[in-house]
């Protein structure tokens, strides 16, 4: 883990004193000439400067990490949210024979066919035994049902899969 360094500045009795010393031909040497120093300041060494780095890289890994995270989170919240089709199936047959079968396109194909497919009969014109989901693929399933309804709408609830 990064431990911070607390810089602290180099205070000096006199911090823009200079002596000049003539080398001749109108050529001067300044070297400093501070006075007393108050505080030494912290130095300016490759291990101080070395510990900046290695927060700087903790800093990018922690946002990397984050940034990871917050799509895993999405894929899971649209694997969840999932889609949602409606579908109406037609039985021309007399009952208990059925033909109602139709094979649904899922509007975002799917990474795997462990989906899930959760049916609700929204509208019969007869009684509904029970909706049938069977034959799934990546990008497609089929749905039959079966009961005496000639006429049913189906909402078809499609979770997971995606990622």
């Amino acid at each position: 883990m990064y431990i911070p360094v607390f810089w602290k500045d180099r205070i000096v009795e006199f911090p823009r004193r200079v002596s000049s010393v003539s080398l001749g031909n109108g050529l001067f040497e300044w070297t400093p000439a501070p006075g007393e120093i108050l505080e030494r300041g912290t130095q300016q060494s490759s291990t101080n400067f070395g510990n900046m780095d290695f927060g700087t890289m903790e800093n990018a890994l922690m946002s990397a990490f984050s940034a990871i995270n917050t799509r895993l989170t999405q894929e899971s919240i649209d694997d969840m949210r999932g889609q949602v089709i409606s579908v109406d199936l037609k039985n021309t047959l007399k009952f208990p024979a059925t033909n109602a079968e139709k094979t649904i396109t899922l509007p975002q194909t799917v990474n795997k066919v462990d989906y899930d497919v959760f049916a609700e009969v929204v509208s019969a014109d007869g009684p509904v035994e029970r909706v049938e989901v069977y034959g799934k693929a990546l990008n497609a399933f089929k749905v039959c049902y079966s009961g005496s309804a000639k006429n049913v709408t189906v909402k078809l609830h499609v979770t997971g899969g995606l990622y």
